[in-house]
């Protein structure tokens, strides 16, 4: 075998991803933060973000842990939860199967409102 000269790898881009996150996950937090911030909308439009922020993961973390095992593998949403609280969250656990892991990040969420929120994990 030839031996291979350095100025071959001249113009060669690293290939190292760890410690990124892929623009595939990026597109999935910002719809998954979206669809958060349309549930504290529609469904918690009179409370603070703390509380919105509050029920909404007491929601989620309810939601994954039940009906959302028989759920998941639907293509669309089922009727019985179209209109209600349950679509919203079966569509942001669609996004993402994660349930955000404190009340802190969705509250971070929800107050970016105003601010065109960036990929919050």
């Amino acid at each position: 075998m030839r031996p291979v000269r350095a100025s071959a790898f001249r113009d060669a881009v690293p290939l190292d991803r760890r410690g990124h996150r892929s623009a595939a996950t990026l597109d999935a937090i910002n719809l998954r933060n979206e669809l958060l911030l349309e549930a504290a909308r529609r469904f918690f439009a009179g409370a603070s973000d703390r509380e919105a922020a509050r029920q909404l993961r007491a929601a989620l973390s309810r939601y994954r842990e039940g009906r959302w095992r028989r759920d998941r593998s639907e293509a669309t949403c089922p009727p019985r939860h179209l209109g209600r609280l349950d679509e919203m969250l079966w569509m942001i656990l669609k996004v993402r199967d994660h349930v955000p892991p404190s009340e802190r990040l969705i509250r971070l969420v929800l107050s970016r409102t105003n601010n065109n929120a960036s990929a919050l994990g």
